[in-house]
């Protein structure tokens, strides 16, 4: 982040809608990869996301949904890919449909090495592992369940990324009421709240998602949204120390990381370095953007998105 870095030609020019000239910024030459993003494959969002990113220099971006192999989601986003080049990594997802079948993992670890032939740097799986995705007999399918295995095992073997959201704020699983610290953002998506039925806790998730790590020590995983425990840097800096094949990424927590000392957050910072990737959890759909959660001022615009970075 420190070496400096000369633009080519052109590079950062482009026209953003009803854009206007912005005061000298010094952080207007700084070159940023966004490992974190999810765009919609289509001609609307992609053009808005590249015009964004070649406004705020932003050399490089991982799409972390590109859906799963032979489905028309990830053979648009390949098509993308192999237009942009280097500019556009991405990372393909798992279908948990027939997770009760024979050779689901087969199947899943075989899309794997396919994504990874297609030049895809990883896999992305959701929170929905632990958290949506039922077995059927009904039971939620457990985070660090063994069919998952030979998916991992072959992440090893292609050299995949396995980039991880597991669980969600803890605020998210205590009870959504006015004494709830994310109440106003879970009175808007009241669909992301986990407290109660049937969900695992925030801490049962989080073990059993560090007892799959330490089972794949082969295996490179990137514990994004601060390893899902910016709240406790504590915690994640102990995992850090404790799997040299875990990495994070800030993605969507800026307000957790500000809740800490300013010290605190500064030594971390500067200890694990190397290990710690900027995102941003930008969503481009057709019908507009998220940036990192949800607001009562309606959908964001490009300036705000602007603003955002």
């Amino acid at each position: 982040g420190n070496r400096e870095y000369n633009p080519p030609p052109g590079f950062g020019t482009a026209k953003a809608p009803g854009k206007t000239k912005a005061k000298a910024d010094p952080r207007g030459s700084l070159v940023l990869i966004d490992s974190h993003v999810h765009l919609t494959p289509l001609p609307g969002p992609m053009r808005m996301a590249l015009r964004m990113f070649d406004e705020l220099n932003i050399e490089k971006f991982a799409v972390k949904s590109a859906g799963n192999p032979g489905k028309p989601r990830y053979a648009a986003t390949l098509r993308w890919a192999n237009r942009l080049g280097e500019r556009m990594a991405f990372f393909t997802n798992i279908d948990w449909d027939g997770i009760d079948e024979a050779g689901w993992a087969k199947r899943e670890a075989d899309k794997v090495e396919r994504a990874m032939n297609d030049g895809a740097s990883g896999i992305k799986i959701f929170k929905a592992l632990g958290l949506g995705v039922r077995l059927a007999d009904g039971k939620l399918l457990k985070v660090d369940d063994p069919r998952l295995d030979p998916i991992f095992e072959r992440c090893a073997k292609t050299g995949a990324i396995v980039a991880w959201h597991v669980a969600d704020p803890v605020a998210f699983f205590e009870k959504p009421d006015k004494g709830n610290e994310r109440y106003a953002e879970l009175s808007l998506a009241p669909d992301w709240s986990f407290y109660g039925k049937d969900y695992p806790s925030h801490d049962a998730l989080l073990a059993a998602r560090d007892r799959v790590i330490a089972k794949h020590p082969k295996t490179t995983f990137l514990g994004i949204h601060l390893a899902n425990h910016p709240e406790k840097l504590s915690y994640v800096g102990k995992i850090l120390d404790r799997f040299p094949n875990l990495y994070v990424d800030i993605a969507a927590r800026v307000p957790e990381i500000g809740r800490h000392p300013i010290p605190d957050l500064k030594a971390f910072f500067a200890r694990y370095q190397d290990r710690i990737l900027f995102g941003t959890d930008l969503i481009i759909t057709p019908r507009g953007m998220q940036l990192g959660s949800v607001s009562k001022k309606g959908p964001p615009t490009y300036k705000d998105a602007i603003t955002f970075y």
